[in-house]
This record gives structure tokens, C-alpha cells and sequence, in this order.
């Protein structure tokens, strides 16, 4: 009996497991700022004076970044995904670059004075794809 009460605790921390991921965990925690629509998110970095941000399919990691205002940001955008990806913002000053996969650009951008500054990709915004500068 005592055994049988071990392989059904064993069986269901493995159902646990294998079940429903925890949605923090796997989408990098509770945003810090809100954006409308439905955000993938993959966490959350402060700014350096030089970063990268990967894009991926469908999603930027980090995707959200804090960092102070007026703050000059070199950003290393790599496309990782199979997809042709942007990194789109109308806050940031009309920032358009279009990657192919594979693909990696340089970019400078300043953070804005106030607020957030929303970022996303053309084509892949409605599946998540969309991430925020914040002031911090």
C-alpha cells in the first residue's frame, strides 16, 4: 500500500511537470508596463549604453528594457527566428528595420524623457510580438 501511495505522489509531481507550465515563469514574469493587445514576454533588462536584443519568433527578448530618461542606447537587434521580423517604433523616433533571419543591425536609439516607448513588429504584433523602453 505504502509503495503504491509513493508511485501515485511520484506520478502526479510528473503530471504537474508535464502539465500547464506556470505563465510567469514561462513568459518572463509580470510585465512592468502595461501595452495593449496581447504581449509574449521574455523578460525584463536595464539598459547598458550598448545591448542586444534578440528577435525570435514571436517575441523580443528582452522585451521589456528600463532605462533613464534621454538615456542613448546602441542596440544589437539579431533576428534568431526562421522569419523576416522588425523592430518598429513610432516613440523612438520612427525607427523601421526590417531583418532577415539570421540576420543582425545596429541601431541607436534614446530612451524617451517620460513614460514608455512601444516597440513592435509589423508583421507579427498581433501574435504578441511587441515590446516597451520604460522609464524607471
Amino acid at each position: 500500500m505504502r509503495r503504491l501511495c509513493v508511485i501515485l505522489a511520484l506520478l502526479a509531481l510528473a503530471a504537474a511537470a508535464c502539465g500547464s507550465s506556470d505563465d510567469k515563469a514561462a513568459s518572463g514574469g509580470s510585465p512592468p508596463v502595461s501595452l495593449a493587445g496581447t504581449t509574449t514576454n521574455h523578460g525584463t533588462k536595464t539598459a547598458s549604453s550598448s545591448m542586444e536584443i534578440e528577435i525570435d519568433d514571436f517575441y523580443f527578448g528582452p522585451t521589456f528594457i528600463k532605462a533613464k530618461a534621454g538615456e542613448k542606447i546602441t542596440i544589437e537587434l539579431k533576428n534568431e527566428g526562421k522569419a523576416v521580423h522588425t523592430f518598429t517604433s513610432t516613440d523612438l523616433g520612427n525607427v523601421d528595420e526590417q531583418l532577415a533571419a539570421g540576420a543582425s543591425k545596429k541601431i541607436t536609439i534614446t530612451a524617451p524623457q517620460t513614460g514608455q516607448a512601444l516597440f513592435f513588429c509589423r508583421f507579427h504584433q498581433g501574435q504578441g510580438m511587441q515590446g516597451a523602453i520604460f522609464i524607471g
